[in-house]
């Protein structure tokens, strides 16, 4: 704060003495100024030397305040700025394939029962002939050194069915009427593949091609659909006696569920087994939500033998 300057010159006392000459009135509301020259009478003048000194505090002033603010607002900081809060947003909306909203970052409930397409192979399914023979009968089917153990109540309908099994020679059968003019099969024989598709490509290979073929043959798109889906999928290796193995399982909905048959899905099972004569497959497909027959399957895949 700057301090007080000096008053400077007082106005003249007029109490006891005469009104000074020099400085004569004109019109009422008009004086001389100080060279004489006639001005209207108005607000008195600042004189100018209190006028300098009044601005140029008053630039003091401005010139302070500016260095304050330069000091305080501008001056460099030796600390780095802080980093902004990070912004806080309302999770993305994202539709999964159900439907249901998932904020994102989280996770779904997976689907209880894993779904498997089967396709086409990539080369046409070969059906080698057969050579003439009598039908096996009893209790055990055979082929080379695989046999099996035909379940109660399946047999030989008379439906031929030496040509019905891909890749496979000396192909021995048990079938059971389920419904009218569908069967379950169960089969077993000798594993066979041209030169013309690469030969024998192994029990893994091998085994799933019988599954593929038993679904996209033009007989099972009827039933299946052109791309069939599997549940309850299994593919894995095994041991059949102490030999290699794979196999290939899975249950198969059917197109249209009641309208063509009365049961709705079919469970395949295919296994494919190196013997001492050659690999050999046992193959069988039955209703999978009629309980006896799906028993039915257990049972003869449990009783394959080698030997």
């Amino acid at each position: 704060m700057l301090d007080p300057i000096d008053e400077g010159p007082h106005l003249p006392d007029f109490h006891g003495g005469e009104r000074p000459r020099g400085r004569s009135s004109g019109r009422h509301g008009e004086v001389d100024d100080l060279d004489g020259n006639h001005r209207s009478a108005g607000r008195p003048r600042l004189p100018l030397t209190r006028a300098g000194m009044a601005a140029g505090a008053v630039a003091v002033l401005l010139v302070i305040a500016l260095i304050v603010l330069a000091t305080t607002l501008f001056r460099p900081s030796d600390e780095p700025p802080e980093a902004a809060p990070p912004a806080v947003s309302e999770p993305e909306r994202r539709e999964p394939a159900g439907g249901e909203y998932v904020p994102e970052g989280e996770e779904s409930e997976p689907d209880s029962e894993e779904v498997t397409t089967i396709t086409a192979p990539t080369e046409e399914c070969e059906f080698h002939p057969q050579e003439e023979s009598e039908p096996q009968s009893g209790s055990r089917r055979t082929s080379g050194d695989l046999s099996f153990t035909v379940a109660a109540g399946w047999g030989e309908t008379g439906v031929d069915w030496s040509e019905s099994l891909p890749y496979a020679t000396d192909v021995a059968s048990a079938d059971r009427q389920v419904d009218e003019g569908y069967y379950a099969l169960a089969q077993v024989g000798q594993v066979e593949w041209s030169q013309e598709q690469g030969g024998y490509p192994g029990p893994e290979r091998a085994a799933m091609a019988y599954v593929q073929c038993h679904l996209t043959r033009p007989e099972g798109i009827a039933v299946y659909g052109g791309e069939p889906l599997m549940t309850e999928y299994v593919s894995e290796a095994t041991e059949v006696d102490g030999h290699e193995a794979w196999m290939v399982r899975g249950v198969v909905e059917l197109k249209e569920p009641g309208t063509i048959t009365e049961y709705g899905s079919v469970e395949i099972v295919a296994i494919v087994v190196e013997t001492p004569s050659g690999p050999a497959v046992f193959k069988v497909s039955a209703p999978a939500d009629v309980p006896d027959r799906a028993a039915d399957v257990d049972a003869m895949v449990d009783s394959i033998t080698v030997g």
